[in-house]
C-alpha cells in the first residue's frame, strides 16, 4: 500500500511491541522499520525498467527477508543507545552492519528466479539509505543534546521490533492488486489477494488519527497502549471486511459471466483506487484472444456487473518476442492479462496491464485509456521496454475521471 499507510501500520506496531519500554522511540524506529521494504523503489535510479518492476516488492518485501534483516537492525538500533551486547565491540559495529546487510541483500535478490539488472548497485542503493535514516537520527540527537540516561529495551527487544514492523508491511501488501513477493527467492509467485486499494483512506485516516491521539498520551500510559490498539484492531477489521467485499464481489461476477454467456479462462476482480465501493473485474475468454471488462458498486440495485467492454488481446503481436527477457516479465507481471495496441513511435507497440481496467470504457483502443502499460522497442533484438508509464497520461481529464468514478460508486 501506499507509504504513508506504512508508516502508520509500523509505528503502531512498534508502539504495541516496545511502547511501554522504549516510549516514543518504538513508534519511531517502528515506523522507519515499516518503509524499509519500501526501498526498494531505489532500483528505479541504477537500473532498467523492467528490472525495476521485477525487483519492486520482491526479496525486500519477503518473509525470508524480515527474519534476516531483524536481528541486524535490532543490533543497529540496541548499539545506537548504548547497548554493548553483540559480537563485534567497538566502533567496527557499524561498517560491519552495513557489509553484513549489503551481502544479506545482495545475496537474496541473486538468488530471485527473475532476471534482474544491477543487482549490486540496486542493494547498495538500498543499504546506503537505510544508513541515512542512522545518520539523520543520530544527527538530531547531537543537536538536541545526548540526555545523561537512555532506557536500552536490548538486542532481542530491538529485534523483535524490527520484525513486526517489516513483516506487517509485505503481509498487508498481499491484500493488494499489486500483491508482493513474499516468498522470495523461494518462489517468484506473486500474493494478491486483490481486496484493498493500494490507496484506501478508510483504512488509512482512522488510524492515523488514533496513532496521533496516543503519541499525545504519556509515555507508558494505559491511555496510550488502549488508543494504539484500537488503531490496530479497528484496521483490521476492515481489512477483514474487505475480504468479505472480494469474496461477494467475485460470485457476482462469475454469475454475471453466466449470464451473458461468456465461457471465461479466468477472471480477477479488484476494487478502484481510493475506495472499497466500486470493484473492477476483467475476464479471459476461453477460445478468443479477448477479453471483458466492467464495474460493479456494492450500490448498485442490480447484483451484476454492466455493462461488459471487450478489450482485444492482440497477443499474436507481441508473439515473435515472447521469450525475450522484457516480455518474459511483462507476461509474469501480468499473469497473461494484457493486451496489445500500435506504440507511439514506428516499431513500437504498448502493452497495457488489463487487470486494472479502463479509465475511458468506450474506447477501448486509445492508448490513453490504460492506467499501467509499456513502451515496447521492436526494432531491437531482443525486444526492449523504453518507457513503463504508471498512472494516468497527461492526456487525460483527471477531474472528469473522478467525477465518473464518484458517480459511478454511488451506484447505477
Amino acid at each position: 500500500m501506499d507509504s504513508l499507510t506504512q508508516i502508520v501500520l509500523g509505528a503502531a506496531v512498534g508502539e504495541a511491541i516496545l511502547g511501554r519500554k522504549a516510549g516514543n522511540r518504538a513508534m519511531l524506529w517502528g515506523g522507519i522499520c515499516g518503509t524499509l521494504p519500501d526501498l526498494d523503489v531505489f532500483a528505479n535510479a541504477v537500473s532498467d525498467p523492467m528490472s525495476a518492476l521485477a525487483y519492486h516488492r520482491a526479496f525486500t518485501h519477503s518473509l525470508p527477508f524480515a527474519l534476516l534483516a531483524a536481528p541486524l537492525v535490532g543490533l543497529a538500533l540496541h548499539r545506537f543507545y548504548g547497548g554493548r551486547e553483540g559480537p563485534v565491540k567497538g566502533w567496527l559495529v557499524w561498517p560491519a552492519l552495513l557489509v553484513v546487510f549489503y551481502l544479506m541483500l545482495t545475496g537474496g535478490s541473486l538468488l530471485m528466479p527473475i532476471e534482474v539488472y544491477n543487482i549490486p548497485q540496486i542493494t547498495l542503493a538500498i543499504t546506503a539509505a537505510f544508513a541515512c535514516f542512522f545518520l539523520v537520527i543520530g544527527g538530531l540527537r547531537w543537536l538536541r543534546g545526548f540526555p545523561e540516561k537512555i532506557e536500552n529495551v536490548g538486542w532481542r527487544g530491538w529485534t523483535l521490533l524490527a520484525l513486526g514492523a517489516i513483516v506487517t508491511h509485505p503481509l498487508l501488501d498481499c491484500f493488494t492488486a499489486y500483491g508482493t513477493q513474499f516468498f522470495q527467492p523461494l518462489a517468484d509467485s506473486r500474493v494478491a489477494l486483490n481486496t484493498i486499494s493500494v490507496a484506501d483512506p478508510i483504512y488509512t485516516i482512522p488510524f492515523l488519527i488514533l496513532l496521533i491521539w496516543a503519541r499525545t498520551r504519556v509515555q507508558g500510559s494505559g491511555w496510550r497502549a488502549r488508543l494504539n490498539k484500537a488503531g490496530l484492531i479497528l484496521s483490521s477489521i476492515y481489512l477483514a471486511l474487505t475480504v468479505v467485499n472480494y469474496f461477494n464481489v467475485d460470485s457476482v461476477m462469475k454469475a454475471t459471466l453466466e449470464q451473458e454467456g461468456i465461457v471465461a479462462e479466468s477472471r480477477v476482480v479488484s476494487p478502484s483506487i481510493l475506495n472499497n465501493i466500486l470493484w473492477s473485474g476483467t475476464a479471459k475468454d476461453a477460445k478468443k484472444d479477448l477479453f471483458y471488462f466492467s464495474q460493479y458498486s456494492l450500490f448498485d440495485e442490480e447484483r451484476r456487473f454492466q455493462p461488459f467492454t471487450e478489450i482485444p488481446g492482440n497477443h499474436d503481436w507481441l508473439a515473435p518476442y515472447a521469450e525475450d527477457r522484457d516480455v518474459r516479465i511483462i507476461r509474469w507481471f501480468t499473469k497473461e492479462y494484457y493486451g496489445v495496441l500500435p506504440g507511439r513511435k514506428e516499431g513500437g507497440l504498448q502493452v497495457n496491464d488489463l487487470r486494472y481496467g479502463l479509465l475511458d470504457t468506450d474506447n477501448p483502443e486509445a492508448r490513453s485509456s490504460y492506467i499501467f502499460s509499456w513502451e515496447v522497442d521492436t526494432t531491437v533484438h531482443p525486444v526492449q521496454v523504453r518507457k513503463e508509464n504508471a498512472g494516468p497520461s497527461e492526456e487525460v481529464d483527471m477531474g472528469g475521471v473522478f467525477s465518473r468514478l464518484w458517480e459511478r460508486i454511488l451506484g447505477n
